[in-house]
C-alpha cells in the first residue's frame, strides 16, 4: 500500500472537520448551543472526545468554524469579478445565488440560521451583519419544516432585489 500524501491527509482532515461541523450544527439547532458540551458533540459525531479536541479546541471553536464556513459560502457569491465594486447587476445576481443556495440546501440554512439566532450565540455575533438578516427570521418560523412554498421564496427574493436596486 502506498503511503498517503500530505495533500491526502489535509483532504481527510478537512472532510472530518466538515463532518463534525455538520453534526454539531444539527445538535446546536435541535438541543441548543448552551446545552451542548464537547462530550455530547463528540458522541453525536461518532468520535471520541480526544479526537474532537484534535480538530477543535472548544465548543466555541466549533461554532466559529460553522459560522465562518456558512458566511464564506455566501461571500463567495458576492462581487464575482472581485473588483471591490458591487454593480447593480452583481447585487441582483448575488441575491439570486443566495436564494438558489437556500433552495438547494434548505435544511442546512434553516439549522444555520436557527443556531445563530439563539441568545447565547447571538451575543457573540452582535457585531456581525448576518444577525440582522430578516430572511433568518423567516427560516426560524418555518423550523423544523424543511420545505417552503416556492412562490413565497420567489416573492421574498424579488422584494429584496427591488429594495436595493
Amino acid at each position: 500500500m502506498t503511503p498517503r500524501t500530505k495533500k491526502q491527509f489535509e483532504e481527510m482532515r478537512e472532510s472530518r472537520k466538515l463532518q463534525i461541523m455538520g453534526s454539531a450544527l444539527e445538535l446546536f439547532a435541535t438541543e441548543g448551543y448552551g446545552h451542548c458540551t464537547i462530550s455530547r458533540l463528540a458522541e453525536h459525531a461518532g468520535i471520541s472526545k480526544g479526537l474532537m479536541y484534535h480538530y477543535f479546541e472548544s465548543k466555541d471553536a466549533v461554532l466559529a468554524a460553522i459560522i465562518e464556513h456558512g458566511l464564506n459560502e455566501l461571500m463567495e457569491l458576492f462581487d464575482p469579478d472581485h473588483n471591490g465594486i458591487l454593480e447593480a447587476d452583481e447585487l441582483v445576481d448575488f441575491v439570486r445565488k443566495v436564494f438558489a443556495a437556500v433552495r438547494a440546501h434548505q435544511e442546512y440554512w434553516i439549522l444555520f440560521i436557527s443556531v445563530i439566532m439563539q441568545p447565547k450565540v447571538k451575543e457573540r455575533l452582535n457585531d456581525k451583519p448576518i444577525v440582522q438578516y430578516g430572511f433568518g427570521v423567516l427560516l426560524i418560523y418555518a423550523y423544523p419544516v424543511f420545505e417552503f412554498p416556492e412562490e413565497l421564496i420567489d416573492k421574498f427574493e424579488d422584494r429584496i432585489i427591488e429594495m436595493y436596486k
